[in-house]
């Protein structure tokens, strides 16, 4: 989800990428089904581990998991590292996603502005 949603606000200006620790190895039909509520594409998202993505030059580093999180990302990647516990939807009802959803549009709206030091995202 945060993936489609930092690349829905940041347009052009963002190359997010995501992955997890146990990647599933597809995508949740809730996981669509909030991001399509929210205005948020989901098209070209997959799950996939932290070995399928390229971290050479990356910017921002976000760990949902918290600060434990980070532990699994080597250091030095990443300029600026965040670790934000957002909850793991998986198996919850679709209120539920949709509620992690919005915690996540919430932190990468603010995430960006300070970035780009724009007031655009926050509105």
């Amino acid at each position: 989800m945060a993936e489609a949603i930092a690349r829905g606000l940041g347009g052009d200006r963002v190359d997010a990428r995501s992955a997890g620790l146990t990647p599933l190895g597809w995508v949740a039909d809730q996981t669509i089904a909030a991001l399509h509520s929210l205005g948020f594409a989901s098209e070209g998202l997959a799950s996939k581990g932290l070995d399928a993505v390229d971290t050479e030059d990356l910017d921002i580093v976000v760990s949902l998991l918290g600060k434990r999180g980070l532990d699994h990302i080597p250091l030095g990647v990443g300029a600026r590292r965040e670790a934000w516990p957002i909850p793991d939807p998986f198996g919850e009802d679709e209120a539920f996603y949709l509620d992690v959803a919005r915690q996540l549009e919430l932190r990468i709206r603010r995430l960006l502005a300070e970035e780009v030091e724009s007031e655009l995202f926050l509105s």
